[in-house]
């Protein structure tokens, strides 16, 4: 909620407004709308609903939970080849207004990308993390996986993606990464890690006869980046205001 408003006011202040050429905005639309007129107009075999149910089952089966390097790259191979059959999709319903088959072709295609990104990164990642185990990397490893999984399709005949990483700065970070309060206390620390908790030990020594609100504050400020309504302080249940 509060991300969401953050958005919605810096997309409302004009400062902040976007400066891109409409010819990419009408390239945009020339392509989904010729995917459409494909779909519609083309003598495509393949079934979207059939693909989509096949998708959800290698999903399920494979990149779930609990997941191992051989299923991930038998995930990876299989949902390539679902992607490669959606582009011969066809629809059947020709009818003029609402097309649900037509809705759902569309979709699945897009679906299929989004599958075989989260199944190729997750296989890339050689380490466990928050929900996601890996059983032949069952250790959490900041040292070399702490970093967002950025993805790009570049071409429109690509079945995999592009795949960069974004490194966190542990320096920037309100509580360094560490033991989360489940799963077993085995990971590897991210090199910055031991020097940020000392700054913040440091800190909470320096500010010990200040309030919570002054320790944050000192630790990572942030409510000038709040809507002005919900500045206001939080209340726990065993601390009145």
């Amino acid at each position: 909620m509060i991300v969401g408003e953050y958005i919605a006011d810096f997309c409302d202040r004009s400062e902040n407004d976007i400066n891109i050429p409409t010819a990419l905005v009408h390239d945009f639309l020339e392509r989904e709308q010729a995917e459409l007129n494909s779909l519609l107009g083309g003598e495509g075999t393949e079934e979207a609903v059939a693909l989509r149910v096949a998708m959800q089952e290698i999903m399920t089966a494979k990149v779930g939970i609990f997941r191992r390097g051989t299923d991930l790259e038998q995930a990876v191979d299989e949902l390539q080849k679902l992607l490669v059959r959606s582009r011969n999709i066809g629809v059947r319903y020709q009818a003029a207004g609402a097309n649900p088959e037509l809705v759902a072709a569309y979709r699945t295609k897009k679906m299929l990308k989004l599958a075989v990104t989260v199944a190729y990164g997750a296989l890339q990642r050689t380490e466990s993390r928050g929900a996601h185990y890996r059983e032949d990397f069952p250790r959490r490893n900041d040292a070399d996986w702490l970093k967002r999984t950025l993805a790009c399709w570049k071409n429109e005949t690509d079945t995999l993606p592009t795949l960069t990483y974004e490194t966190l700065d542990v320096k920037r970070m309100e509580l360094p990464p560490g033991w989360r309060g489940y799963g077993a206390k085995d990971y590897i620390d991210h090199p910055d890690t031991p020097e940020r908790q000392e700054e913040i030990e440091a800190l909470k020594t320096r500010l010990a006869s200040r309030d919570r609100f002054a320790v944050q504050q000192a630790l990572m400020p942030y409510e000038e980046l709040l809507p002005s309504r919900l500045r206001g302080r939080n209340e726990r249940l065993d601390e009145r205001l």
